[in-house]
């Protein structure tokens, strides 16, 4: 295969069709194959100011973010009671009776919260109350000196894991790369779209972030020396550390789950460009290479357990989704459904594999397939790009980028691919969004 196929197809895997929410009607989704957990979700109500505290805009801000924090982790649906219930919320503090006044409701929780600012920093006191025996199910006090919305994705984390019994999205993050009037720059913000922060002032195309475990790291690709380069961001200090910078690509890292190995694309200065994928062991500082093929072999993604990797390979003629052990053995092919199936991504619960596939007006859509290549999804529809899925720390949701007319934004959906919606405020157009552990 030749240096401009192979520079084509790196092309269309990393510079990525981005994404904008479309108006178009979803097909319909043979959910037959999905988790029946799309569909869990609890019914509560929510009393804010609780305990009849002084109220001001910022504390009606902040309970105001508690229940849309609720609303986005897509576990709850909060009932309005009746105008009777809400004036008895009004006159009395949030305790056992006035939580079994909503059983009647039909509701499976009472959450309440009260704020508080002193000299220390911001307090929030959280409660659930079961609506039958008015029962304290939590009851914890969160303090901050910093920005409010830390501890309301803290509560409420701990709020899904009293009824789910699962740990929460709220305090992940998602990096991306977004455009600017001079280039391309490094962004983060929080899982609501909430919080934006710029991270980089390069103006010089990026791509492919992925965090360290600890949330404190952010490796991506850069082309700030003219090549691209692999680049270890820390977000503690802004201080940056080149990773790799060997001639030819350096491209597509990938953290393992546990966060003790990277796996990259490197092509090493190679006149054919062929990118291999190398398991890089950060303790050790140890790079090993584990593929061979007279390919490229890119776009590695973890399982789990760190016993396997998907990725992306050209060596039958077409780039298509491949997985193979962790130390490069037992390489077998999982997409055969056209010719273009890229950008792998391994759900946190080890149970699909997320990738960009095209449909069959040539237009890249997200897809889905079990690990064993048994079963097959078409998740996205309609007009637009689809590209570069991520998933949600719980492995319910995908983030990736829509493209439409030219201009791309974020998109979260629905493992099964209802519930679209656009994520976040950025106004010029996004690339290779990453979502990072709980």
């Amino acid at each position: 295969m030749g240096k401009r196929f192979s520079l084509k197809i790196i092309y269309g895997i990393l510079t990525v069709a981005v994404v904008l929410l479309g108006t178009g009607r979803s097909e319909a989704v043979d959910l037959s194959v999905i988790t029946n957990e799309t569909a869990l979700y609890f019914k509560i109500v929510t009393v804010r100011n609780m305990e009849h505290g002084i109220e001001s805009l910022w504390t009606r801000n902040a309970e105001d973010l508690v229940r849309k924090d609720l609303e986005a982790t897509g576990y709850f649906q909060i009932v309005m009671p009746p105008p009777d219930i809400r004036a008895l919320f009004h006159r009395e503090i949030l305790d056992s009776i006035t939580a079994k006044a909503v059983s009647s409701l039909g509701v499976e929780g009472v959450v309440g919260t009260q704020f508080s600012m002193d000299a220390g920093g911001v307090r929030l006191h959280g409660t659930v109350r079961d609506p039958l025996n008015g029962s304290v199910l939590l009851n914890k006090t969160y303090t901050t000196s910093g920005p409010v919305r830390i501890i309301i994705h803290r509560f409420v984390d701990d709020v899904l894991f009293q009824f789910a019994g699962i740990r929460g999205v709220a305090e992940s993050r998602i990096a991306f790369v977004g455009r600017t009037r001079r280039g391309y720059d490094l962004y983060t913000m929080d899982f609501d779209g909430e919080n934006l922060r710029r991270m980089t002032y390069d103006h010089v195309l990026a791509f492919n972030p992925t965090w360290s475990r600890d949330k404190t790291r952010i490796v991506y690709v850069s082309y700030l020396r003219g090549q691209p380069q692999i680049m270890d961001y820390n977000l503690r200090t802004g201080h940056r550390t080149m990773l790799f910078a060997y001639p030819g690509l350096n491209i597509t890292p990938a953290y393992s789950f546990d966060g003790s190995k990277l796996a990259v694309a490197l092509s090493k200065g190679r006149a054919s460009q062929h990118t291999q994928i190398y398991v890089y062991h950060e303790k050790q500082h140890l790079l090993e290479r584990i593929t061979y093929s007279h390919s490229n072999n890119l776009s590695p993604t973890w399982d789990p357990a760190g016993n396997s990797i998907a990725f992306v390979s050209d060596r039958d003629g077409h780039p298509q989704i491949f997985v193979m052990d962790s130390d490069g053995s037992n390489v077998r092919r999982l997409t055969f459904d056209g010719n273009y199936n890229v950008a792998p991504a391994w759900s946190p619960r080890g149970d699909w594999i997320a990738y960009v596939c095209m449909n069959a007006v040539h237009r890249p859509k997200i897809c889905l397939t079990s690990p064993d290549g048994s079963a097959h999804i078409q998740i996205t529809h309609g007009t637009g790009r689809d590209d570069s899925p991520s998933w949600s720390p719980d492995g319910r949701f995908l983030i990736y980028s829509r493209q439409i007319r030219g201009h791309s934004t974020l998109v979260r959906v629905w493992m099964d691919g209802h519930g679209r919606e656009s994520l976040g405020r950025f106004r010029r157009s996004v690339l290779t969004p990453a979502w990072s552990g709980p």
